[in-house]
This record gives structure tokens, C-alpha cells and sequence, in this order.
């Protein structure tokens, strides 16, 4: 069965790139969301995300870190930052909030292929674990 992936930015391109690569990877688009608030929304209506690609930096209130950070708070999901900065200030901040992985802009398809794997992976062994 397909891994199904949450999609979470505001920029109407990128998230059409982000749709195509995904579909052309072999995975299942869960939905797309504009804002963090749409994301948590979608969260709570569908238990079938098995990954989140989000962009740090959304419309809305709440950021993609602030975001992550609730979502962690509700479910145990990967989540895959997309960046457009490295700047150490936002990477330390993603990297202590529920983050699986971290991508800059411009997206490639195939490290967004081992990016998605990567952080499924990931988050099933730390399931197993904690379980144990």
C-alpha cells in the first residue's frame, strides 16, 4: 500500500511540483493544506498521513515549527521541513520539534523519494521502541 503524504505549503507552484513528484514517486497525496491551521485540521479528520511535507514558512498564524510542534502533540507522524533558508537559528528550531527531515528549496525529486523513506523508517522504529 502506498505511504499516503500530507502536503502543507502556501505557494500554489511549489505545491503543484510537490503533488507531481509525490504521484510519480509511487506515494498517495493524504491532502494539501495552505496554512498550519488547515494542516491540524486535516490531522484531525483523516488518520491515514503517513508523512507531512511542510514548509516552515506559512500563511496564517501558525509557522511550520509551530505547526510540527502540535501535531506532535496529537499524533506520532514524520514530518519533512522545506526550507528556502539554512540559516543555523530555523534548522536548530525544526530539529527540536518533531522533524524527520529537512529539504531545501529547490526540491529534486529523487531526494525527496529517500527524504519521504528515510523519515517513514525512521518514525516506525522509534514506534517500535517506545512500544517495547
Amino acid at each position: 500500500m502506498a505511504k499516503k503524504i500530507l502536503i502543507v505549503e502556501d505557494d500554489k507552484m511549489l505545491c503543484t511540483i510537490f503533488q507531481m513528484f509525490i504521484q510519480e514517486l509511487g506515494y498517495e497525496i493524504s491532502g494539501v493544506a495552505r496554512t498550519g491551521e488547515d494542516a491540524l485540521k486535516h490531522i484531525d479528520m483523516c488518520p491515514n498521513v503517513d508523512c507531512i511535507l511542510m514548509d516552515i514558512q506559512l500563511d496564517g498564524d501558525l509557522d511550520g515549527i509551530s505547526t510540527a510542534r502540535l501535531i506532535g502533540q496529537k499524533r506520532w507522524i514524520p514530518v519533512i521541513f522545506v526550507s528556502g533558508t539554512t540559516a543555523p537559528e530555523v534548522v536548530k528550531s525544526a530539529a527540536m520539534n518533531n522533524v524527520y527531515g529537512f529539504i531545501t528549496k529547490p526540491i529534486y525529486r529523487q531526494n525527496l523519494g529517500v527524504s519521504i523513506e528515510y523519515a517513514c523508517a525512521k518514525c516506525e522504529l522509534e514506534k517500535g521502541r517506545f512500544i517495547q
